[in-house]
């Protein structure tokens, strides 16, 4: 970011106009501002300010950085290369962690069981099994972008590189981050194979998955996975989905419009676990919301969701009118790649609040800004 601003200082970039997403985007950010600072933002050792820079103020700056850049073909390969490569650190590491081989993992703090949240999964640098996840998903996708520059034996390298992939993702240990993947995947061959194969493969996917969970669903509802987790824990972390959205439903009934008051989720949320319900309620009490669009519902109300969706809109808008344009391969495959990891990060934020698991949201908004260049153009 310190970079972009220094180049464009020197008139080394060319500024682009504002466009609806951006002003969308502004709205979204000022409705937060406003959100916080009208709340008491000092709660919990200013968490809610602390939520406000490091989750969206930071990604936003991504975003307007990201716009910013120079891209042409040279520039392409070298960040899909870059994506592909970490992505493969990402998933050799999410081997090793799984394996138990911790000489083979690095940095050495994500093996460590000092911190033991998720241990036995993998976690990534990010500490997150479901963070991981999503930059793994990313990572698969910008090798899979590489297919068709590529001959024979670099397309077998890419089938190799999304084999360990494979296991990588498998190694997070979580349903969610499974089906991102598999919605990945599909995105990616909907929009790229011919017709001839696009109906058999999509298709034979589809009854393979139905098959798997008719016969295999209650193994995938109880499962080890977190060392200190029992089987029957796994399982009741689906039980706990429909109680926490009774939760958010209520707080969305009692403050509509703007929320009780963003950050403040931990701080409200008790009001309403003592009132009758069908649901065991204070089952929810240690957790925080485990959805994007109920966290945001509960603590911004309908205008910060609703701005929220809009500007989600206009980026898969532009980045399908991007892949569906006559300009060059390596241009359309930013439109691409937005579209292809959004369904990752679609399927783990119906079951996980991701805008509060680090970087998460950087990688998401620096992909959307990346998007903005080639449609500005």
């Amino acid at each position: 970011m310190l970079q972009c601003a220094l180049w464009r200082r020197l008139g080394w970039l060319t500024p682009r106009p504002a466009g609806k997403p951006e002003l969308v985007l502004a709205a979204f950010i000022a409705t937060l501002v406003v959100s916080t600072l009208a709340n008491d933002w000092t709660y919990q050792h200013n968490q809610p300010l602390s939520k406000l820079l490091f989750y969206y103020l930071m990604p936003t700056g991504m975003y307007w950085a990201a716009r910013q850049l120079p891209l042409n073909e040279r520039s392409s390969r070298w960040l899909f290369g870059s994506l592909a490569l970490f992505g493969v650190y990402l998933a050799a590491t999410a081997l090793a962690e799984w394996l138990r081989l911790s000489d083979l993992v690095f940095p050495r703090y994500i093996a460590s069981a000092d911190y033991f949240e998720f241990f036995g999964r993998a976690r990534g640098p990010l500490m997150n099994p479901i963070g991981n996840g999503y930059f793994l998903a990313v990572g698969l996708a910008s090798t899979l972008l590489w297919w068709p520059r590529l001959g024979r034996p670099g397309q077998l390298a890419i089938v190799m590189a999304a084999a360990l992939f494979g296991c990588g993702l498998f190694a997070t240990l979580t349903r969610c981050v499974w089906m991102g993947a598999v919605l990945m995947l599909l995105i990616v061959a909907g929009l790229t194979l011919p017709r001839s194969w696009r109906l058999p493969c999509i298709g034979g996917t589809l009854l393979v998955l139905v098959l798997a969970g008719a016969t295999q669903w209650q193994r995938l509802l109880e499962f080890k996975r977190d060392v200190g987790q029992s089987e029957r824990e796994t399982a009741q972390s689906v039980e706990l989905r429909p109680i926490l959205a009774m939760v958010a439903w209520r707080m969305f009934v009692e403050r509509p419009l703007m929320g009780c008051g963003f950050g403040h989720y931990r701080d409200k949320f008790a009001d309403v676990l003592d009132r009758d319900s069908d649901l065991p309620l204070d089952q929810a009490r240690p957790y925080v919301q485990h959805n994007v669009w109920l966290g945001l519902l509960t603590e911004t109300g309908l205008l910060g969701t609703g701005l929220f969706v809009a500007l989600l809109g206009y980026w898969l808008r532009d980045a399908w009118r991007l892949w569906h344009s006559p300009a060059p391969l390596w241009a359309r495959q930013y439109g691409l790649l937005f579209l292809a990891t959004f369904g990752s990060y679609l399927s783990n934020g119906m079951f996980q609040d991701l805008t509060i698991i680090p970087m998460v949201n950087m990688l998401l908004f620096f992909l959307a800004g990346l998007t903005q260049v080639r449609t500005s153009e």
